[in-house]
């Protein structure tokens, strides 16, 4: 499911640059599915085996969208071979492997990106910018739910995620590893997690929901909730909400959509998708408007933003290094729901 979903944000980018960028090769055990991204995409090759690609293939770069279990070989085999690097999240089955991984890409010298790609949603990017107005008041409190139906059915048909050999868990690490990361990333370390965790479906191992409560920089402290329903009717949804003294925000939308905002006492304002995106543009800072119909896309400025990282030779972002503090972060919180303590990060 997501290696379509970013083959179709990388064709787009090679329609626009052709002398840029090219399609090369697609790895697959399945022979329908392989075939199926080589006549859909482009690709010109086709592989059952990741590492046949990595051997035989002229290619600079490669995008990992395997199950989490596979993720750790198949990086450290393209480092190996001096190949670039985007890996989905999660990084990897535990924060040490996580580790492992990243040291082998910086022995190899290869450039390598996370797929946290909410950092690339309008709708949080807005609201960051919001925040930064000394009128706002200190912070006071955040709510972040998140839920999904249980991604072995419906829309994110992913069968695999049930079984704990090839997931690093449930919906904490697979899903809200996004949601740690837009915490710190909107509000600074989190510094103490404690949590709570329940298994309604009953897979062994992969738990469907998980309570949270962090405490960001300056002592404020946010509420964290991330769920696996049964409800293939109900679409992926995300609500964050954040108090400040003087002004409050929200949002039911992760991608682009309408933001709730109220400043001292005057009454709720709304800004609308078209009132996001002319606020999100100047954030963005790009000169080449090339792909401006894409940029309420999260997913291809993402792609889009490794492609321009490989292309000017610089390190693309978000790093490995932030895709293994995320990991560390997840492992903080089933830590603090096992053993029902608040757990103490150690300051980065």
């Amino acid at each position: 499911m997501i290696g379509a979903a970013h083959s179709i944000m990388l064709q787009q980018i090679a329609a626009r640059w052709p002398q840029r960028l090219e399609l090369t090769a697609v790895a697959d055990p399945s022979p329908e599915n392989r075939e199926r991204f080589a006549a859909t995409y482009g690709y010109s090759r086709a592989f059952a085996d990741a590492r046949d690609l990595i051997a035989a293939a002229a290619v600079d770069a490669l995008f990992v969208c395997t199950p989490t279990a596979f993720h750790a070989e198949v990086v450290r085999a393209a480092a190996q071979a001096g190949l670039h690097l985007f890996c989905e999240k999660p990084l990897a089955m535990s924060h040490a492997e996580a580790a492992d991984m990243l040291a082998a890409v910086r022995r190899a010298g290869v450039k390598a990106q996370i797929g946290l790609v909410l950092r690339f949603s309008p709708v949080y990017n807005v609201m960051r910018s919001l925040l930064r107005d000394p009128d706002n008041g200190e912070p006071m409190a955040v709510w972040f739910r998140d839920d999904q139906c249980f991604p072995i059915r419906g829309v994110h048909d992913t069968p695999w995620r049930s079984d704990r050999a090839l997931t690093a868990g449930g919906t904490l690490i697979e899903h809200g590893v996004h949601d740690l990361d837009l915490l710190a990333w909107m509000f600074g370390p989190i510094e103490r997690v404690r949590a709570w965790e329940s298994n309604f479906a009953g897979h062994r191992g992969v738990e469907d929901y998980m309570a949270v409560e962090v405490q960001l920089a300056g002592g404020l402290r946010a509420q964290l909730l991330n769920l696996w329903h049964d409800m293939a009717g109900r679409p992926s949804d995300r609500r964050l909400e954040i108090f400040c003294r003087r002004t409050f925000l929200a949002s039911a939308h992760d991608m682009l959509g309408e933001i709730e905002l109220q400043r001292g006492d005057a009454g709720l304002q709304r800004l609308g998708a078209d009132e996001v995106m002319r606020r999100f543009e100047p954030l963005l800072d790009r000169r080449d408007h090339t792909f401006r119909d894409w940029y309420a896309v999260p997913y291809f400025l993402q792609d889009l933003a490794f492609v321009e990282a490989l292309l000017e030779e610089r390190d693309p972002t978000p790093s490995l290094e932030e895709g293994v503090a995320a990991q560390a972060l997840a492992e903080a919180v089933y830590r603090a729901a096992r053993s029902d303590v608040e757990i103490v990060l150690p300051r980065r």
